[in-house]
C-alpha cells in the first residue's frame, strides 16, 4: 500500500511540477542515473548495503520495490531536480542541499517504518554524504557526461574501498 501510495504521489508531482516538452533533456541522465542503480544492485546483490522491504504485503520484496523507484518514482524525481536547477553558483549549492536534504529524510522515515534497512557497515547517516555526492555527480552528468562518467569510476572505486563486497559474492 505504501509503495503505491508513494507512486501516486510521484505522479502528481510529476503532473504538477514536469514540463514534459523537455524530457528528452533530461533522459540521458535518467539512463545514467539507472545504470549507477543496476550496478550497484548487481555488485552488492548478495551483500547488500541497503535494501527496500516491504511491510503491507509478502510479494513485495527489494527488487519490485526497487524496480517501482527506478523506473517511475526516481525519474520523476530527477527531472524535476534538473529542470529547476539554478543558473547562479550559490543557489546550485543551496539547491543541492535542499534535495540531498529532502532524499536524506525520506530514506530515515522508510528506515524508521522498516521499509528501508541497512547492513554491511551502511547506516543513515552513510546516506547524507551518498545523496549529495549523487546529486551533484547527476547535474554533472547533465552538464558533461564524459566528465561524470570518469568522475563516477573514481567515485566507485573509493566507494568499494569503504564498503568491499566479497568477490565469491559475484555471480
Amino acid at each position: 500500500m505504501y509503495l503505491l501510495l508513494v507512486i501516486v504521489v510521484w505522479i502528481l508531482f510529476a503532473y504538477k511540477f514536469v514540463d514534459w516538452s523537455q524530457w528528452r533533456k533530461q533522459y540521458p541522465t535518467l539512463l545514467f542515473f539507472m545504470l549507477i542503480n543496476f550496478l550497484y544492485n548487481y555488485f552488492y546483490f548478495n551483500h547488500t548495503l541497503w535494501a527496500f522491504r516491504g511491510v503491507t504485503a509478502e510479494w513485495l520484496n527489494h527488487t519490485i520495490i526497487n524496480f517501482a523507484f527506478t523506473f517511475f518514482i526516481c525519474p520523476v524525481g530527477l527531472i524535476i531536480y534538473l529542470q529547476r536547477f539554478p543558473v547562479k553558483r550559490s543557489g546550485q549549492i543551496i539547491y543541492i542541499l535542499i534535495w540531498t536534504a529532502f532524499y536524506t529524510v525520506i530514506e530515515f522515515l522508510f528506515s524508521h517504518k522498516g521499509m528501508f534497512v541497512y547492513d554491511h557497515g551502511w547506516n543513515g547517516w552513510w546516506n547524507i554524504p551518498l545523496n549529495l555526492v549523487l546529486f551533484s555527480v547527476l547535474y554533472l552528468h547533465y552538464r558533461n557526461p564524459l566528465r561524470a562518467i570518469g568522475v563516477s569510476i573514481l567515485l566507485a572505486i573509493v566507494f568499494y574501498l569503504l564498503f568491499p563486497f566479497p568477490m565469491e559474492s559475484l555471480k
